[in-house]
């Protein structure tokens, strides 16, 4: 009697437990899950939407600091204690936005100073924010102003934004370690004013007037 053929791909004797090997799938699978070392400070640049809720934007002042022969700016959250001693600070919103991936930047979007013209761009920007609320939306520069140019149907999905850091969470990795300027021993502050890099004597840290 001719040998039986040996099956080439055998089934296991436990196949009926693979199920039971698997980790929740629901946690994701640790490839195409998203997660973040840093957020990017800077307006959007492709079609996003604005974080509905109030919690996830906030009135401040921040100075952005362009260094010699950088392509990219640094942004800095100015401390109440230091407010008034960086003329080129300036209010702003700082507001939460995503793109279709899920991942978030944060916007700031300028205001006046007491007694200036307000800028068509900061206009804009503060209206599309808005917009951007409840639609896909992107921003496109024409001419002096910028405008707002909606997503077709069907371009994604509402965000899920319970997948989203607190906002906390997100202003540590915009900012980082030195992104918020406390007092003038800050390097930036000390070189804004042309100060020396050793370490200034203690009644000249605090932000206030002796």
């Amino acid at each position: 009697m001719a040998d039986r053929p040996i099956p080439l791909n055998p089934v296991p004797p436990d196949a009926d437990d693979f199920e039971s090997l698997w980790i929740d799938p629901g946690l994701g699978d640790g490839i195409v899950t998203a997660s973040y070392n840093n957020v990017p400070v800077d307006k959007p640049k492709a079609f996003f939407r604005t974080h509905p809720s109030p919690d996830f934007r906030r009135r401040t002042e921040i100075y952005t600091h362009k260094p010699e022969g950088a392509i990219d700016e640094q942004h800095f959250i100015i401390a109440p204690s230091m407010r008034g001693f960086i003329e080129e600070a300036r209010r702003c919103t700082l507001v939460c936005v995503v793109y279709r991936d899920g991942s978030p930047r944060l916007w700031n979007i300028k205001f006046p100073r007491e007694g200036e013209k307000d800028n068509q761009a900061w206009v804009d920007s503060r209206s599309a924010a808005k917009a951007a609320i409840d639609r896909w939306l992107r921003i496109v520069w024409v001419g002096r102003m910028y405008q707002i140019r909606y997503a077709q149907p069907g371009y994604a999905p509402n965000p899920d934004w319970t997948k989203l850091s607190s906002w906390e969470e997100l202003i540590r990795l915009a900012f980082g370690e030195h992104g918020i300027i406390r007092d003038k021993s800050h390097p930036i502050y000390r070189d804004l004013i042309g100060a020396g890099t050793e370490k200034p004597p203690r009644d000249e840290v605090s932000g206030k007037d002796f």
